[in-house]
């Protein structure tokens, strides 16, 4: 009877070490991403009237984040503020614009800066 304690304490104890390797894995994961994000946002942000070659790669690449479960609203909303943006910006000349991007890339970019319709 001790000896069974003492296994099920030892199968509890490697659980929580488990389950905190875990989370400082699932910490680590998250600020990796939100660096990433950033990295990309500013990016996209330091071209605002002109949109080079790798701008459409990193729009479709942000927007993956807008919608992912796992990341934090901080890093959510930043990637629909800066496509937003991107947006705005472009709207005086988007059909020159537009022919950078792929299908896409540009149903990615609208996807993130549509709003949804309900009633539809």
């Amino acid at each position: 009877s001790i000896k069974k304690k003492k296994k099920k304490s030892a199968d509890t104890e490697m659980s929580k070490e488990e389950a905190e390797e875990k989370a400082v894995k699932e910490r680590q994961r998250a600020k990796r991403q939100q660096r990433s994000v950033f990295v990309l946002c500013a990016v996209v942000m330091g071209r605002p009237y002109d949109t080079p070659p790798y701008i459409p790669e990193a729009l479709a690449a942000l927007s993956k984040h807008s919608f992912e479960q796992r990341a934090s609203m901080g890093v959510r909303d930043e990637v629909k503020r800066v496509c937003s943006e991107f947006k705005r910006t472009h709207t005086d000349n988007w059909e020159a614009h537009k022919k950078q991007f792929t299908q896409e890339q540009l149903e990615a970019l609208e996807d993130v800066v549509s709003t949804p319709h309900y009633y539809a």
